[in-house]
């Protein structure tokens, strides 16, 4: 497999942007609490979500693919 020129610099655009992003909104934070909770101004929706989707790993999305083949064949 070879990368080519708009290959790498899609990847290498892609990763400045994360970087720049990041170190902005970064700047933004005060306090450890800012960092940590996100000043506690999330919902509650969104820590739900945010924990149920670190739980799930790609050894489930298999499982489940499989479990689904099975029971459709």
């Amino acid at each position: 497999m070879e990368l080519s020129a708009l290959d790498l610099g899609a990847f290498v655009a892609f990763f400045a942007i994360v970087i720049g992003i990041s170190l902005y909104k970064s700047r933004q934070e005060r306090s450890s609490e800012d960092y940590f909770l996100a000043g506690r101004g999330l919902g509650l929706w969104l820590v739900g979500f945010s924990l149920i989707a670190s739980n799930i790993s790609t050894e489930h999305f298999v499982g489940m693919a499989g479990a689904g083949f099975e029971v459709g064949s």
